[in-house]
């Protein structure tokens, strides 16, 4: 079990937040373990671990709170719930949900993504962790459960890369028994990427509409936006980006598809919610 846990709140969070996460016995505990996740699975994720933009993803700028954001609801359900069955909707490949397993016997957490080399990545992982963690191959818009089989969904840094809101929250409400819910995605704040602004409006109508979330949840969020001290690309270590390579070529990408000159790195934060199912 891991020595301490975190209740981190809703929404956008403060540099300041993301820095106090940082020196907590909670975040150096998920520290050690991904590290070590790491060092026994090296030859297993090469082929994978470019995809995270970072030599381990609790490093990257945003995934050192949405981790343990996403650990922080876990701990709150298997208080009550130690059998819980969880899944990790969009998964990829990372050391979390081993990570989560390793702290909460009892529980059963599930991944799933459209990745079908994923399949013997996960068998390899399980071998060389000692692990139980299931895995399908499956698209998050269409899961291969059945109604109600989970009674936590999380999804982390996955729905800014669709437009398909609508589906994807209705499925994970179909397959989750109490609604329990953690989804986790960046937002542009200066248009020139994914979940751009107008997005950002659709998707939080989407989570108020299918889940039980504050009726006032997107005026929260736009407050929390306004704020100067929120976590974003600009304010943290440059190492932390996922983004290699030379930044004046990242920034002519951009600034091609965007039709425009813009600034580098993009301007990005993240916005963490749970909620509870609409009957």
């Amino acid at each position: 079990m891991p020595r301490a846990s975190l209740r981190l709140r809703d929404g956008v969070p403060l540099q300041e937040e993301r820095d106090t996460v940082l020196r907590s016995d909670a975040y150096r505990d998920m520290e050690a373990f991904s590290e070590g996740f790491l060092e026994k699975n090296r030859s297993v994720l090469a082929g994978y671990a470019a995809r995270w933009g970072a030599e381990n993803p609790l490093h990257s700028w945003s995934r050192q709170w949405e981790y343990p954001y996403v650990f922080a609801r876990v701990a709150e359900l298997v208080r009550t719930q130690p059998r819980a069955r969880i899944l990790d909707a969009g998964s990829g490949a990372t050391f979390f949900p081993f990570y989560l397993r390793s702290c909460f016997d009892g529980t059963t957490v599930a991944c799933c993504d459209t990745d079908d080399t994923l399949a013997d990545v996960f068998a390899s992982l399980n071998r060389n962790m000692d692990g139980d963690v299931e895995f399908s191959t499956a698209d998050i818009r269409a899961l291969p459960y059945d109604d109600r089989s989970f009674d936590l969904v999380y999804c982390v840094s996955v729905l800014e890369h669709t437009d398909s809101y609508e589906d994807i929250l209705k499925e994970f409400s179909r397959v989750s028994k109490g609604g329990g819910l953690a989804v986790t995605f960046d937002v542009s704040l200066d248009g020139t990427r994914d979940m751009r602004p107008e997005d950002l409006d659709r998707m939080l109508k989407a989570l108020a509409t299918v889940f039980d979330m504050d009726p006032d949840l997107g005026r929260t969020v736009k407050s929390q936006l306004s704020n100067p001290d929120i976590l974003t690309t600009r304010a943290v270590d440059p190492d932390l980006l996922p983004w290699r390579g030379p930044p004046l070529l990242h920034r002519l990408k951009s600034s091609l598809a965007n039709r425009r000159l813009v600034r580098w790195p993009p301007l990005l934060t993240v916005c963490c919610l749970s909620g509870g199912r609409s009957s």
